[in-house]
């Protein structure tokens, strides 16, 4: 039996149908009677409706809230899964997980040898691989198994630490430094890893404090310096060790400006060599000197003690210890000048045997007057007759060589106004030649105080002082003569000379030197035009003759104090007729020119000129001179 003509047509067609057909029905379903008669009809239209809303959303609420339930937990678990690889493990590898700790001393004497251990280990899960570590020492580091060998870093290649792996080393270093400061090391340790293109690097420090060096320095010096004016740098040098140095070297950094004056201690390429320096002995250097600068500018002086390779290299070799002094430059509150005969030179020359003239002149410098002002110059040297010393407007304190002017013998230095000036003037002599020692000088100290009022009312003492030093140059005494029959060589002719006729003298020259050493010494003298030089010569030095300018010349050389000199050279003398009845010269005047060592300059001398008067010659009357 065929199906129903409906049956034929599928459930989809006749939802479209239904669909594009216009004014559609909707059939409903048969339902049986039962269920019909059963079916109550709702009161109203909406509780149907809601009724039914809520029994076909009701499956698909619960559905959603377990589904975001599962992926809530999910979610935790991922994390804690994830943290946990992070924090604990899997193959991660953490700096925090690299351990470098070093023990060592935390307080050395400077110059100790000071052992380091350092223990490196491993605690991440996987291999580090390259580990490096590096430690970088303060410079001056010596190394601790050669003194004499710079060490300014220790750097080791570990290779790989495997997981839990732990690497010790040990380092010996010799370390420097200031007693109580405090030497931190860096420490670095780098790494890499096969998962990972990166190198890692974990850094950490050392510290340790440098509680006393095995040998010192310290230096005390003024806080205010007035530039020019001398001043002096007490260094004290001290062994804090039970054993011996050698060759102990303190070497000097001086600021630019400075001029050393004097030390206690020779100073040869800015060092001073202490030699041996014993268990808790010290040594002191006065070092005097000037420096030039700037109204309130810093000069740093500093100085480091160590040992040298040898006794003739002074160039450290190890250093113990660096100390540092700074001073301030200050405009000076009055200025002196000091003239010796009008010389203002830092340097002026003496002649011995000789009255000297001395001016200081001062001006106040501030903008505020200077009560109760006073300059004083302190006299000094091996140079200097003290009982000669006279003043007209000052007062000579014999009993330490002072010349002092103040208010009591000067109203006007009682209050200096600004700006005002003044001058003071004192005579001395200077010692003859036979009572001079060697190297003679007077030095001449000239220093200043009063009272500067200040702005608010409160006074203040201030002090100044220069130096300056007066050489005084040698003396020589030279003689020029001639002889003929006690010639140092043969002579010839008739005595008394005879017009037309040739007579040979020796022309002796003397030289005698009274005070310092001379350098390059020389004689010289011009011929009249009829007396020949005959190149004959004998005695010290060497003789040339000019035939252009007739003049000898006798090169002496150098002259050491209190040493004389003799030379003699020969001429031919043929008088003329109009020269009867006189005694003629042989030569001009004589000059001696020579370079005296200690003073630093030229000096000169001269004698008169020599006749046919040979007064050296045994037998010897005034007529014998006298051409016939």
């Amino acid at each position: 039996m065929p199906p129903p003509e409906e049956d034929t047509v599928s459930s989809l067609e006749r939802a479209r149908e239904r669909l594009y057909t216009p004014n559609a029905t909707v059939p409903t379903m048969q339902e049986s009677p039962a269920v019909s008669s059963q079916r109550t009809l709702p009161h109203s239209w909406g509780e149907g409706i809601l009724r039914s809303a809520s029994l076909h959303e009701k499956r698909p609420m619960r559905l959603a809230g377990t589904f975001f339930i599962v992926a809530f937990v999910f979610f935790l678990v991922s994390l804690g899964i994830s943290g946990y690889f992070f924090y604990f493990g899997g193959n991660s590898v953490s700096v925090d997980k690299v351990a470098v700790a070093i023990q060592g001393p935390s307080a050395i004497a400077g110059g100790d040898t000071v052992p380091l251990a350092l223990t490196i280990t491993n605690k991440n899960s996987v291999a580090i691989e390259n580990a490096t570590i590096e430690i970088d020492f303060p410079n001056g580091t010596r190394d601790g198994n050669n003194v004499l060998s710079a060490y300014p870093r220790y750097s080791e290649n570990l290779g790989t630490l495997a997981p839990g792996a732990t690497v010790t080393r040990s380092v010996k270093v010799v370390l420097f430094g200031g007693a109580g400061e405090t030497l931190t090391l860096p420490v670095s340790l780098s790494y890499d890893t096969t998962a990972s293109n990166s190198t890692f690097v974990k850094k950490s420090s050392y510290a340790l404090i440098i509680s006393s060096t095995p040998l010192s320095v310290s230096v005390d010096t003024p806080t205010e310096i007035v530039p020019g004016t001398p001043f002096t740098l007490t260094l004290i040098a001290r062994s804090n060790a039970a054993v011996s140095f050698d060759n102990v070297v303190l070497a000097a950094a001086f600021p630019f400006g400075f001029s050393t004056v004097s030390s206690s201690i020779p100073l040869s390429n800015n060092s001073f060599l202490l030699g041996t320096v014993s268990p808790n002995e010290s040594k002191t250097i006065k070092l005097t000197g000037t420096m030039l600068g700037q109204d309130s500018e810093q000069k740093t002086f500093r100085f480091t003690i160590g040992t040298a390779k040898t006794a003739q290299d002074q160039a450290l070799a190890v250093t113990y210890m660096t100390q540092d002094a700074t001073v301030s430059i200050t405009a000076p509150f009055m200025t002196t000048n000091l003239s010796i005969n009008g010389d203002t030179s830092t340097s002026p020359v003496l002649q011995a045997g000789s009255s000297q003239s001395v001016s200081v002149s001062y001006t106040n410098t501030l903008s505020s007057s200077i009560e109760n002002a006073s300059v004083s110059v302190a006299i000094s040297g091996s140079a200097i007759d003290y009982d000669s010393i006279k003043t007209t407007n000052g007062f000579y304190r014999s009993s330490d060589h002072t010349v002092v002017f103040s208010r009591d013998t000067d109203s006007s230095l009682a209050s200096l106004a600004p700006g005002a000036s003044g001058i003071g003037t004192f005579t001395f002599s200077t010692l003859g030649v036979g009572a001079l020692l060697s190297s003679p000088t007077i030095t001449f100290t000239t220093a200043v105080s009063g009272i500067r009022a200040g702005q608010t009312g409160v006074t203040e003492v201030t002090n100044a002082s220069a130096t300056k030093i007066a050489k005084v140059i040698t003396a020589v005494t030279l003689s020029a003569s001639s002889l003929h029959t006690s010639a140092p060589f043969n002579t010839s002719g008739p005595i008394p000379p005879i017009a037309n006729q040739a007579t040979t003298y020796a022309i002796v020259w003397n030289v005698k030197n009274e005070g310092n050493a001379i350098a390059d010494g020389i004689m010289t003298a011009s011929l009249p035009s009829y007396a020949v030089y005959t190149g004959l010569t004998s005695g010290d030095g060497s003789f040339s003759y000019n035939e252009g300018s007739h003049v000898v010349s006798w090169n002496i050389g150098d002259i050491a104090q209190g040493g004389n000199a003799q030379g003699s050279f020969q001429v031919s003398f043929t008088p003329s007729t109009s020269q009867k009845g006189s005694a003629p010269a042989l030569t001009g005047n004589t000059s001696f020119s020579g370079h005296d060592r200690f003073a630093g300059v030229q000096i000169k001398s001269s004698t008169g000129l020599v006749t046919t008067e040979t007064v050296g010659d045994a037998g010897y009357v005034s007529a014998n001179a006298i051409v016939q």
